[in-house]
């Protein structure tokens, strides 16, 4: 265990009897995996998002699945703040140096399909921000979904 995730516990510990988190509201596909199996070779992959949270509310897409059956890339996490982030491990860095109910910048890659001249689609990454709120680890509301 890192010495700097054993110091934030302590001092959380000794401030409020217990550790609350600040979370996305999202869940993630492990990056390796997400590079072996996708090809995703920056970020974090979104495979689901909340329904009802701020990260909802405020856009970030997870994998879905289309109208006519296809599977749909959500979107890729690559930054919080202006802080790249390559790994899972620099997800829930970034995002433990702020409390719940923060407000934090969060740029993701979003592919989309563009269709070439000659009519073969081709898939693009669009980086877009968004501003979401972070929820606690505790808040019922919205984990239980």
């Amino acid at each position: 265990i890192p010495v700097d995730t054993v110091k934030y516990v302590v001092e959380r510990l000794i401030q409020n009897g217990q550790i609350v988190r600040p979370l996305l509201g999202v869940s993630i596909l492990d990056s390796q995996q997400a590079r072996q199996a996708l090809g995703i070779t920056r970020g974090i992959l979104i495979l689901e998002v909340k329904p009802g949270t701020p990260a909802a509310k405020a856009g970030l897409r997870g994998l879905r699945r289309s109208e006519n059956g296809i599977v749909e890339i959500g979107d890729i996490i690559v930054a919080i703040e202006g802080n790249s982030i390559e790994k899972e491990g620099d997800l829930f860095k970034a995002i433990e140096t702020f409390e719940p109910g923060d407000v934090v910048k969060v740029t993701v890659n979003r592919p989309e399909v563009d269709i070439n001249d000659d009519g073969t689609p081709e898939i693009k990454l669009k980086e877009i921000s968004f501003s979401v709120r972070l929820i606690a680890s505790d808040d019922t509301t919205f984990l239980q979904r």
